[in-house]
């Protein structure tokens, strides 16, 4: 076998593969957030703020 061709463009690379049915998504693809329903229940609490002096 001898190399002939080298691709370097992300977006030909994947076009590839998706034809080929071999593309799995990158781990910093992420799924959409889940649903508020599921969170816990303390996640609901208001938040505050107070400011503090600065001491510096």
């Amino acid at each position: 076998m001898r190399v002939i061709a080298l691709i370097e463009d992300p977006g030909v690379i994947r076009r590839i593969l998706e034809h080929l049915g071999l593309w799995t998504p990158l781990a910093t693809e992420r799924s959409p957030p889940p649903a508020a329903a599921s969170w816990p229940q303390h996640a609901n609490l208001p938040l505050t703020y107070h400011p503090v002096p600065d001491i510096a």
